[in-house]
């Protein structure tokens, strides 16, 4: 063994160094503590927001397939009624061709 790793060796075990104090501990357990508190204080308002924003995209979503189904209805009833006055056009121009016969 070499004198380097010997002499690391002897001063990782020096009675003079002493383990951190209770105290010590206490507040770095504290700390950790509140450290991880605020970070899921932050996760829950993230969570809310998250849901809020959710509910509106839904809502926005169902406003627009409302308003599509409305829009689709509105060109059904376009449709039938140029069909209708396309008839009624054919009916005219046929009883006007007899008339000029």
């Amino acid at each position: 063994m070499n004198d380097q790793r010997k002499n690391a060796i002897i001063e990782a075990l020096r009675p003079d160094i002493a383990p951190i104090e209770d105290q010590v501990h206490t507040l770095l357990l504290d700390s950790v503590g509140k450290i991880a508190d605020q970070w899921v204080e932050q996760l829950k308002l993230l969570r809310e927001n998250a849901d809020a924003l959710e509910q509106q995209i839904m809502t926005h979503v169902s406003k627009t397939k409302a308003d599509i189904s409305a829009l689709h209805d509105l060109g059904t009833q376009v449709a039938a009624e140029a069909k209708r006055g396309q008839d009624v056009c054919q009916k005219l121009r046929e009883a006007v061709e007899r008339l000029a016969s």
